[in-house]
């Protein structure tokens, strides 16, 4: 864990990304109230909280789901892969379906509804920072609700989320491979493969597929 040393008490970096500022402002005051916490980085859209991630990598990021430039499944990989040590935790009052079984099959670490009480943040990162898991009652419910039988989302690579992005931008495979210089058949390869992960036959398919699990937003 990264932990700064501030007089004898080990902290607990926390970076905030809530493009709120009085939410952000709430939070800090409640963390900073304890002794064993220390708010390190504020983002307020998503290229903030890859940077900030990556530039602190701080011991938990706590991740509101409505921001600019944020696609809240891609930016988990992103931080799953640059931030390997860091805890990831969802704090919206966005509980909806899709989002709730999605975020927790990519492996968020907690899943924490606004409606908490605030108080209630600094001990799920304990939590968290403990080795355990953390999900509000409603969301608890909503993936006790959910059938077991159910598509996992893939871990697409870099070049797969670029193509897949590009796709639902209406991009054709031509068109594609001038964009990212690759040949042709290169990009047909890759598309198969995306095809195959995402178990769709079209590209349709594959833009209804981003929309509904909401791995990009367009």
């Amino acid at each position: 864990m990264n932990r700064n040393q501030l007089t004898a008490v080990q902290t607990i970096q926390v970076l905030l990304a809530d493009d709120h500022p009085l939410i952000r402002a709430g939070i800090r005051t409640v963390l900073e109230g304890e002794a064993d916490f220390e708010v390190i980085g504020e983002a307020t859209n998503g290229f903030e909280v890859k940077r900030l991630s990556q530039a602190l990598q701080p011991d938990v990021v706590l991740l509101d789901l409505k921001m600019p430039k944020f696609v809240p499944i891609e930016t988990v990989y992103f931080l799953q892969e640059q931030c390997p040590d860091t805890k990831l935790a969802i704090l919206t009052a966005y509980d909806d379906d899709v989002y709730v079984r999605s975020l927790v099959g990519v492996g968020v670490d907690a899943y924490i509804l606004k409606d908490e009480a605030t108080k209630v943040v600094a001990d799920v990162i304990r939590v968290l920072l403990h080795g355990g898991k953390w999900y509000s009652r409603g969301v608890v419910e909503t993936l006790a609700s959910t059938p077991k039988v159910q598509q996992k989302i893939p871990n697409l690579t870099q070049r797969e989320r670029q193509i897949l992005e590009l796709i639902v931008c209406g991009f054709s495979d031509k068109h594609i491979a001038c964009e990212l210089n690759l040949a042709i058949q290169t990009v047909r390869n890759y598309t198969s493969r995306l095809y195959s992960k995402l178990d769709v036959q079209s590209r349709t398919q594959a833009i209804l597929w981003a929309r509904k699990y909401h791995v990009i937003v367009k």
